[in-house]
């Protein structure tokens, strides 16, 4: 069995508990420059944002941002009223891959207390690191804040080399699907899991979770921990990898509940 996937099931005693904070509402962090005129009106839905079509001059100067908790992850979802990249995601697991590489998720990191940074269409989501307690309403403001003046600056969200450096879709495809053959399938074999890679929009991964991974309590975990992982160790320059399997429709799973210790 691989080595990602035995550390993926620790036990309680090797498991940190998790300090994640309570789920916050949606935040919305306002322009503080009253002298600016009032945006057109603007219809908007929770996920994704609809931009009313009658706009005859597209997106406003105003930018709107919402922001929802993700507890499991220590984290935060940042929903912006606009495409933020083109067909394309990025993925910062540390400071040292975004300098360079995405100048947003740099001027992100540069907050201090970030762990991740993951931009993916409308999308930003963000960990923390653990060494910053300010509570998450004070944190997104600040984040949201910075994103806002990100794209104001009319700065790149990605570095234009890094984006050329990005392999295409059949390349990413063959090199994952390999992955999947050879590590991860033979290494969920024992949990009677499986896993297909459905498609691979730029540079974006979408799976399915079959077999006791399908509606298992674990499968976030599994994920996480394990299959992106391995996915990233074979295309570094890999964006998001998305679950679009209906975990409540699992009939197998091999974890009804999340055994007592095991957690991100």
């Amino acid at each position: 069995m691989p080595s990602w996937f035995s550390k993926v099931f620790k036990s309680e005693e090797d498991s940190p508990k998790s300090t994640a904070p309570e789920p916050i509402e949606d935040v919305v962090e306002e322009d503080d420059d009253e002298d600016e005129p009032l945006p057109k009106e603007r219809r908007v839905v929770n996920a994704p944002i609809v931009v009313d079509e009658s706009e005859a001059s597209g997106y406003s100067d105003d930018i709107v941002i919402k922001a929802k908790m993700e507890p499991q992850a220590n984290g935060c979802t940042f929903l912006v009223d606009r495409p933020l990249l083109d067909g394309l995601s990025f993925w910062a697991p540390d400071a040292d891959t975004a300098y360079g590489s995405a100048p947003l998720a740099a001027a992100i990191f540069d907050l201090g207390g970030i762990a991740t940074v993951l931009i993916h269409g409308m999308t930003v989501t963000v960990s923390r690191d653990g060494t910053e307690f300010s509570p998450w309403e004070e944190v997104a403001k600040r984040i949201g804040a910075q994103i806002r003046a990100h794209l104001k600056s009319g700065m790149p969200v990605l570095d234009p080399d890094y984006q050329a450096r990005i392999a295409d879709e059949a390349t990413i495809a063959k090199e994952l699907q390999k992955v999947i053959d050879e590590e991860i399938n033979p290494g969920i074999a024992s949990h009677s899991g499986v896993i297909t890679l459905n498609r691979v929009v730029g540079n974006t991964a979408y799976i399915t979770m079959g077999g006791g991974c399908h509606g298992c309590a674990a499968s976030t975990i599994t994920l996480r921990s394990g299959i992106e992982g391995a996915f990233r160790g074979a295309v570094p320059e890999l964006g998001a990898v998305l679950d679009e399997t209906d975990h409540t429709s699992g009939t197998n799973p091999f974890f009804k509940e999340l055994p007592a210790g095991m957690g991100m």
